[in-house]
């Protein structure tokens, strides 16, 4: 098991954002976008993947690390439910 970040992505500005933190955290790690039941996933890196991901499951939306488990960017804190 690992741990998740639930997420509330409501805009495209909102989307844009976490993309923009992810990709500015300095780290190599891994992040990835997921439902609930962990079947659908995005690389949360990508705009594109983030807005198709959050058009799709907005109410469903956790980020995970898959390089080292529990460690998200200072960014994605607004983003938390």
């Amino acid at each position: 098991m690992y741990t998740r970040a639930h997420l509330r992505l409501i805009t495209q500005t909102d989307a844009a954002d976490l993309v923009s933190s992810i990709n500015r955290d300095g780290s190599t790690d891994h992040y990835s976008l997921e439902t609930g039941d962990g079947r659908n996933r995005v690389n949360a890196r990508s705009l594109l993947g983030v807005l198709y991901f959050v058009s799709e499951h907005s109410n469903e939306t956790y980020l995970v690390n898959e390089t080292e488990d529990a460690k998200f960017p200072i960014g994605i804190d607004k983003f938390r439910i």
